[in-house]
């Protein structure tokens, strides 16, 4: 190695002196290593460096001789923490050198000179003229290891402040969380405390609440950037969400303000974010800050999923501004998606064709070769034997339209076909685009094939047939109901609806539950509103028939739909007139039943859980013979078990009561009674309603009160006697009105 390579005008690397050493050249060494001293790229851990390996090569006095070159250098400058790091090294080396006694009890006192024991603590370990210069500075460390306003932490007793030190006793006095004014000998509390950073997050939650909430409120990746220094650089963001939960965020709140940072943290360049469930996702510090770009790399690097990938990409490419694009970035995505679309070529049509499509986003992006990769994309659905199952296979909605929207173009004689053969494998997300794109085209024809095909096929197609009855009762996409009877329609969404609740008394195989509940609810929203508004005479009977028949129908909307039929076409029916209340029946308002459901789920989810605790709590303090809380906890688990069972047998009762059903021919729930007492002047009027509907003061009673029985089934200007606990009274009805 020549002397120019090595020394080059005062710019030196540590790897210039290791060469040195290495290579021998010590008379070049110490030159070269007084101006490394001077100069400005240095650090301690590079100057132990070359000293380490002088020793190494046995060159301990050369080694000594250097790190004394370094203590006035320090010195001067006022540095005297490092000046006690030089000499700890010297004393490795050199355990036995008196002299280093009084140069470390000088750099402790202008270290520690604002404290005031200071003094004492250096004369009382006697570094100066003990044998075992190590231990006084082990037990010198251990004095200064506290002071007043430090902050500690203990495993059992929490977060505690320093609130002095007392050096007559040896002892330091803390307040901890758990342990007020705890004395702790000063020997022994670098072993049994760990001491915290003023900015520690344990003290911002300990002793700096304010600062903490402003912190949460107005800096949240701050406080994420403390979090992860607690859990040492990386965590989990359960962990993270249970640490914060736990005295700084409360549990309620901590799904929106996550929310919102994670949108924050993901933004920052010095904190990597993994993606998954609370428990697999992953916060923790990047050796370096990454860039956008470079991110965008990482997270595809770590995708499998192909549309995953996409989604990302394209995410990425809409968020970039136009001051933004990094045409480096773009260029790479696209010589990852190239080969992406090369690998499914022949397997995968379908994932070749979203990697063209996503290909010629990027290109508009880097505003190069436009419509290059669309004329391929064009080709592929010219000369595809399949296209609806093409458009099938592909995974993103956004992309399948977009192929749709070009098959209009480059195959206009059999689109329309192929898109009514996609209606019927398609899942459901892209009915609304096909019957929207054939009514704009004007495709009666294909329109009406779509129509008859779900109407006569409804058992083959349930969840198509669900989504048609849907659109029709909502009134959307007139066209495609023109020769659909709506009577018709209804029965076999009813008859739909039986022949799946069978199946699952049965218990065959198939996510038939879900398809109830969309029957039901559909009925339960438009259901009474759309079957009265279709009823006519040719209809009439054969929807009383399959509604008074259905097994799956809710008894409400059965009482709601019959009394309608009944009422509008006596004629069907031998005996006219309104079906007798059914005593095993419970006939409420909507609200009242609601209240009353309101009331049940309390209950089970409040009152039973409380209990549960209760019963807990008794059971942990033991000898339950003589626990009279557990006694009391049983007995109201009792109470509540009974109230429970009753209650939901009530509401299986309910008949919900249907202003279509209320007729003030006679008096019945749902109206309003005028009365005169026989003897008096004065009227009284009476609503009768349901047994959770009651409220005196606004004169509504309950059809099962004494005077609600008495009044049922009475006409205007009959009398009615009621029987009360104070004997019998007699009314004459004036009037009977709806309520509903």
């Amino acid at each position: 190695m020549s002397d120019k390579s090595v020394v080059n005008e005062n710019k030196h690397s540590v790897s210039d002196l290791l060469s040195l050493i290495n290579t021998e050249q010590y008379n070049k060494l110490e030159e070269v290593w007084l101006e490394f001293v001077e100069s400005n790229n240095k650090s301690l851990s590079d100057l132990f460096e070359v000293v380490d390996l002088l020793i190494k090569r046995e060159e301990k006095k050369r080694a000594q001789d250097f790190l004394m070159i370094l203590t006035p250098h320090y010195k001067q400058k006022g540095l005297y923490q490092d000046v006690l790091e030089i000499l700890k090294k010297m004393l490795e080396y050199n355990p036995k050198e008196r002299g280093l006694a009084k140069e470390i009890a000088e750099c402790y006192a202008n270290i520690y000179k604002d404290k005031p024991c200071v003094k004492d603590l250096i004369e009382k370990t006697c570094p100066e003229t003990t044998a075992d210069i190590r231990g006084a500075l082990k037990l010198l460390e251990r004095y200064f290891y506290l002071d007043r306003g430090n902050y500690v932490f203990h495993k059992s007793w929490g977060v505690g402040e320093v609130v002095s030190v007392d050096t007559s006793s040896e002892k330091v006095h803390i307040n901890f969380e758990k342990k007020k004014n705890h004395s702790i000998a000063m020997d022994i509390a670098p072993d049994i405390l760990q001491k915290l950073d003023n900015d520690d997050l344990l003290v911002m939650i300990f002793a700096r609440k304010d600062e903490l909430q402003k912190m949460i409120d107005e800096k949240p990746v701050d406080l994420m950037k403390l979090t992860l220094k607690y859990f040492k650089g990386r965590v989990s963001v359960s962990q993270a969400k249970n640490r914060l939960t736990a005295g700084a965020i409360p549990p309620e709140e901590w799904s929106r303000w996550w929310t919102s940072t994670k949108k924050l943290l993901k933004k920052d360049p010095y904190i990597k974010l993994t993606e998954g469930t609370p428990t697999t996702s992953f916060l923790e510090f990047r050796a370096s800050p990454m860039t956008h770009h470079q991110e965008i790399l990482e997270r595809l690097s770590h995708v499998k999923d192909l549309d995953t990938k996409i989604e990302i990409t394209k995410k990425y490419i809409s968020g970039i501004k136009q001051t933004d694009v990094c045409k480096e970035t773009l260029r790479e995505l696209s010589n990852l998606f190239i080969k992406e679309g090369d690998q499914w070529r022949d397997t995968k049509p379908s994932l070749a064709i979203e990697c063209l499509i996503l290909l010629e986003e990027i290109h508009c992006a880097l505003k190069e070769e436009p419509d290059t990769y669309k004329k391929e994309v064009e080709t592929r659905i010219t000369t595809s034997n399949n296209l609806p199952e093409l458009v099938e296979a592909i995974g993103i909605l956004e992309y399948k339209k977009y192929i749709l929207d070009l098959s209009k173009k480059v195959r206009q004689e059999k689109w329309q076909e192929e898109f009514a053969r996609l209606f019927f494998i398609n899942d459901g997300n892209l009915w609304d685009f096909i019957i929207k794109e054939l009514i704009i085209e004007n495709q009666q024809h294909a329109i009406e094939n779509v129509a008859l095909k779900v109407f006569n096929h409804f058992n083959a197609y349930p969840e198509h047939y669900i989504w048609f009855c849907k659109n029709c009762m909502h009134g959307r996409y007139s066209e495609l109901y023109k020769n659909i009877d709506p009577g018709i329609m209804f029965n076999r969404l009813i008859e739909l609806l039986d022949n799946l609740c069978f199946k699952i008394q049965k218990g065959r195989d198939g996510d038939f539950k879900t398809s109830v509940n969309k029957i039901k609810n559909l009925i339960e929203d438009k259901g009474t509103d759309y079957t009265l508004a279709i009823l006519n005479d040719a209809n009439a009977e054969s929807i009383f028939t399959i509604v008074s028949s259905s097994k799956g129908l809710e008894d409400w909307f059965k009482v709601s739909v019959e009394s309608v039929i009944h009422d509008r076409y006596p004629e069907l029916f031998e005996e006219p007139g309104l079906p007798k209340l059914d005593e095993s029946k419970i006939y409420v308002t909507k609200d009242g039943y609601d209240r009353k459901k309101k009331e049940f789920d309390h209950l089970m989810n409040v009152e039973f859980p409380e209990n549960a605790r209760d019963l807990g709590e008794a059971i942990s303090r033991g000898d339950l013979r003589e626990n009279a809380e557990y006694k009391a906890a049983r007995e109201k688990q009792a109470m509540l078990v009974e109230k429970a069972e009753r209650m939901k047998a009530e509401l299986q009762r309910v008949v919900i009561l249907d202003p279509h059903s209320v007729h003030p021919e006679t008096a019945s729930p749902g109206t309003r009674v005028t009365l005169k007492h026989q003897g008096k002047t004065e009227l009284e009027t009476y609503t009768i309603l349901g047994p959770w509907d009651v409220d005196i003061e606004k004169g509504v009673i309950s059809y099962l009160s004494p005077i609600g029985k008495g009044l049922l089934h009475k006409a205007a200007g009959e009398t009615a006697t009621i029987k009360l606990p104070e004997g019998e009274s007699v009314y004459e009805i004036i009037k009977i009105e709806k309520a509903l």
